[in-house]
């Protein structure tokens, strides 16, 4: 009987200290768990984002069936992916992975908080480029047909337009820039052939005009010629004329004289 009560006795001794080791191991794990959890929150705070996300792989390996843990884990790993997005430029598809971060629920609230504030960012930017594209597109169109001043205009709105310099837009801005270049070394060459065109025209002009004073010149004086020489023509031929006249005068008294000459009086004879 005391045997059989000294093994009952000892059984339940074992008994409990395995019960107390598991229920003190259970609460050393809890802690643990619970250590790790807070630091998640700490660090996704620090955005330490690859931080918060070991803490979260390490709370698991405590409580591998925590849903709190799995949801956060998730969520951590998604606005990551967001931020990845969002570096490669891929805006459209960051603001998808941003919406769907804020969407998981139990989450870590800070990065709720910041998916919805990207989420309405991109939304924002993402009008704005539209703006921007169109505008591009049209300088390039109007490029294309020759008008580079107008399509200057259209770039003008894009290199001058709000926030133009953030790094969202800059794709955009270097290829406005780059047209523009482009659409003002062919204004310059316009502008010098032009330049070229309008001197040649000038310089045919005074060519033309000189020839034209130069066939003047020489109209004038043939003109000035034909003049002297028809003076002493017509100076002899009145010359001439009063000749003959005076010749004309002298001879008829001659013939006056002979017809009225005296005839031998008679009387004498």
């Amino acid at each position: 009987m005391k045997r059989w009560m000294f093994w009952l006795i000892t059984a339940i001794v074992v008994a409990l200290v395995f019960v107390g080791f598991g229920y003190t191991k259970k609460r050393e794990t809890q802690k643990q768990f619970d250590n790790l959890m807070s630091q998640a929150i700490t660090n996704a705070q620090a955005a330490e984002y690859k931080k918060t996300e070991l803490n979260l792989q390490d709370a698991l390996r405590k409580k591998p069936d925590d849903v709190v843990a799995k949801q956060r884990l998730e969520q951590v790993k998604l606005y990551q992916e967001g931020l990845a997005e969002l570096k490669q430029d891929d805006y459209e598809q960051a603001q998808l992975t941003f919406r769907s971060t804020a969407k998981i629920s139990p989450s870590l609230s800070i990065l709720t908080q910041r998916a919805k504030k990207k989420d309405k960012l991109l939304e924002s930017v993402l009008k704005q480029r539209e703006k921007y594209d169109d505008l591009y597109n049209e300088a390039i169109r109007l490029t294309e047909i020759g008008a580079y001043s107008q399509s200057n205009e259209n770039l003008v709105q894009i290199l001058d337009g709000k926030n133009i310099d953030e790094k969202y837009y800059s794709q955009v801005r270097k290829d406005a820039r780059e047209l523009q270049e482009r659409n003002n070394s062919i204004l310059e060459q316009i502008r010098i052939q032009n330049q070229q065109a309008a001197i040649r025209r000038q310089r045919e002009q005074q060519r033309q005009e000189e020839t034209r004073k130069a066939q003047q010149a020489v109209t004038s004086s043939a003109s000035s010629t034909e003049n002297q020489n028809g003076e002493p023509k017509k100076n002899d031929d009145k010359n001439n004329g009063q000749d003959n006249v005076k010749d004309s005068s002298e001879s008829k008294p001659e013939t006056n004289n002979s017809a009225t000459e005296p005839q031998p009086n008679n009387e004498n004879k």
